[in-house]
């Protein structure tokens, strides 16, 4: 018998995970080799465009290495580095958060990979809402478990719909995700919103997962965080260097708990072991991040400042037009219009209707539905490019259209 052409096999839970945030990107290479223009409005990384790291965080990464600090650090992370984030937090949100309390993490996808191996099996559930960054779906399911979307209401700026979250709780449900600045709508939750979803994690003893990569990243309201709102209830919050700091391939993230009432003692000592299992995050990175966080700089102000004008000209243009519909967004850098299919009817989706107008225009955004059933009949785009780009962009979409 020859098995020298059989396949490897692969295991049941990869056959599943799709990132079409990515997989759009493999195609718009594609067109690119063909010659055409590119504009990459796929991939959320302000680095990519005109957005520059500060020189002295370049130097302070390089100074880290020089110094020697090449080798494996804490597994929880560098002690002095999460003693400065529990001053921040202490500072920003008015609640105790000891540094014991703090995991450095390779990006907060390792904080999400770390919670959801520790809480999900046997099809047990995480409400997510619904548009969702799609790790959230993938790792549910690579897992066994069942990601379930709870509605955010496009006709009411992207609020969850409090009635549609509470009729999907049942005894399989093992926490509520709450991501704001949302991902891909870049809208954030009311701080009413935010109160009723700890009220209803509270009365069924679920803990909340706060995704807040995006908390410096806000333009018509300040952020609300659900730590500093919660007495009781757990959280376990999320968050970077990555986005406000310019530093996407440092790879650097953290998880925090904020626990009362010390529900969490078995998770945290389970994902201290999958965290002494993978060794360390980046060492140089985390002494370099400790003079970011003894001087933050002015650049996250600056990007905001910049970032503010872009939103405001894709929404102002996208508005205008027909069937095409738009909700602003607070935070974050994303716009993610509603395309009317009665209206455009030569594509039968938005999977069909983004990768024909990137092969037509080469603009490159992502279909909704790789964000969730909720995102379907969408499309994302980042405003991170510069007026001169999306003005370019714009037009093309405009007669792209017609």
């Amino acid at each position: 018998m020859d098995n020298n052409n059989k396949s490897i096999m692969v295991s049941k839970r990869v056959k599943e995970i799709s990132y079409a945030i990515r997989e759009i990107a493999a195609v718009a290479n594609e067109v690119a080799k063909s010659g055409k223009k590119v504009y990459y409005l796929n991939i959320g990384d302000p680095v990519f465009y005109d957005f520059k790291m500060p020189k002295y965080m370049s130097q302070a990464l390089a100074d880290a290495s020089f110094e020697g600090k090449n080798y494996y650090v804490d597994s929880l992370g560098v002690l002095e580095l999460r003693e400065k984030l529990s001053e921040s937090i202490k500072k920003k949100y008015k609640i105790e958060i000891h540094p014991e309390e703090i995991l450095i993490t390779t990006g907060v996808t390792e904080a999400i990979f770390f919670i959801l191996a520790t809480i999900l099996e046997n099809r047990n559930e995480l409400l997510i809402p619904g548009p969702s960054y799609p790790l959230y779906i993938n790792y549910a399911k690579f897992f066994d478990g069942i990601p379930v979307e709870y509605e955010l209401d496009e006709s009411n700026n992207w609020e969850p719909k409090i009635d549609d979250l509470r009729s999907k709780i049942n005894d399989k449900t093992k926490a509520i995700l709450i991501c704001s600045p949302n991902n891909p709508t870049g809208s954030m939750y009311s701080e009413n919103k935010i109160k009723e979803i700890i009220n209803l994690a509270g009365e069924y003893n679920l803990p909340i997962i706060s995704d807040e990569i995006y908390e410096q990243i806000t333009y018509d309201k300040p952020f609300i965080s659900s730590t500093s709102l919660s007495k009781d209830v757990p959280i376990i919050g999320l968050n970077g260097f990555s986005k406000a700091h310019l530093a996407t391939g440092w790879r650097l993230g953290y998880l925090y708990y904020h626990d009362p009432e010390n529900k969490l003692d078995n998770l945290k000592t389970s994902i201290a072991k999958l965290a002494r299992a993978r060794l360390s995050s980046s060492s140089v990175a985390q002494y370099a991040a400790i003079k970011i966080m003894k001087n933050p700089g002015t650049h996250t102000k600056e990007m905001v400042n910049k970032l503010k004008e872009r939103r405001d000209y894709s929404y102002n243009r996208l508005k205008k037009i027909e069937g095409i519909t738009c909700v602003k967004p607070n935070g974050a850098f994303y716009i993610f219009p509603k395309i009317d299919f009665s209206e455009f009817t030569k594509w039968k989706d938005d999977k069909e209707f983004t990768i024909d107008l990137l092969k037509k225009t080469g603009i490159c955004g992502v279909y909704g539905s790789g964000f969730g059933n909720f995102g379907k009949e969408h499309i994302r785009l980042t405003f991170l490019p510069n007026k001169g780009i999306l003005e370019t962009v714009y037009n093309n979409f405009e007669e792209f259209l017609k």
